[in-house]
């Protein structure tokens, strides 16, 4: 393997991508909900695709950048963090996919209690805060990633 090919020179660019798609089809439905413009199920209807598909490729691509950085197996290890700069990279990618994983279940919450109702239905408005709250937070995020530059 090349350093072109290796997941953590990917990271990067598959970065650039995410945020991209994210910011085409995420950030206006999910304005559109808060808006109360668009169903909680509307909301899951353009997640899904994107959490399953380009974030799923990205969060595989963090996965193997950190084992290929470690040498692990992915298996939980005890003791502290490695603070190494050689794994630098992938922990700064982490995030992303804690913050993808959260919203995920927050969707899922918002589809689950209001199904084809709007935002202005929700009878707990706190779901409503920290969607608005967490989507504003993952582009940002991402946007700082994205502006670093590469370090093989």
């Amino acid at each position: 393997m090349t350093i072109a090919e290796s997941p953590l020179s990917a990271l990067p660019r598959d970065l650039h991508s995410l945020l991209t798609e994210y910011r085409q089809t995420i950030l206006p439905t999910a304005q559109a909900y808060l808006g109360s413009k668009v169903s909680a199920n509307q909301l899951r209807g353009q997640w899904k695709p994107y959490y399953f598909g380009s974030f799923h490729s990205y969060a595989i691509t963090v996965e193997r950048a950190w084992r290929e950085a470690t040498g692990t197996d992915g298996s939980l290890e005890s003791g502290a963090p490695w603070a190494d700069p050689v794994y630098e990279v992938p922990l700064k990618h982490f995030p992303v996919c804690v913050a993808h994983n959260n919203l995920d279940r927050l969707v899922e919450v918002l589809a689950a209690e209001l199904g084809e109702q709007t935002a202005d239905k929700a009878e707990i408005q706190e779901r409503t805060g920290d969607l608005a709250q967490t989507v504003e937070a993952l582009d940002s995020l991402m946007e700082s990633l994205a502006e670093q530059p590469a370090t093989p």
